[in-house]
């Protein structure tokens, strides 16, 4: 059994990272699936669920090992970009926003700014002092839209 040293492992993890970059899942799951769960780092666990929710469709899992890595490094905002993504892959917008948020207030990231803009923003209700989901809300906001005037 070939033991792995911290500059081998650093070196490997920035090539899997790169083919993350460029959207290549595939060969950046199999490159994760290498490394021996010993020199699993938080780091890695995140990039191994993306990739495996990518590739196999298996949020669950990946929600719960993106999950894992948070508490190991809580304060690592790209942990909670991964699983926003993976939350929005799995059809959980609401999770996603929420998870994205927390991811915030540990720093500022490029990617969630990005995913949170690209997810839109709500606007007010046209009644305030009604909840969103009041059926005079809803049938007032979508007339106002088809005229135009919201």
């Amino acid at each position: 059994m070939s033991t792995i040293t911290e500059s081998d492992l650093n070196q490997q993890l920035e090539e899997i990272l790169e083919r993350m970059a460029s959207r290549d899942y595939v060969s950046a799951l199999a490159a994760l699936e290498q490394i021996p769960l010993m020199a699993r780092t938080p780091l890695v666990l995140s990039a191994y669920a993306i990739c495996m929710a990518e590739v196999k469709g298996a949020s669950k899992s990946a929600v719960n090992l993106c999950h894992e890595a948070i508490k190991k490094d809580p304060k690592n905002p790209e942990h909670y970009y991964r699983q926003g993504r993976i939350l929005i892959l799995a059809g959980r917008k609401k999770d996603s926003i929420w998870v994205l948020r927390m991811g915030l207030r540990h720093g500022r990231h490029k990617g969630i700014i990005d995913t949170l803009g690209s997810l839109g923003i709500r606007r007010a209700p046209p009644l305030d002092f009604l909840s969103r989901s009041n059926l005079l809300n809803r049938c007032l906001g979508i007339f106002l839209t088809r005229l135009n005037l919201r």
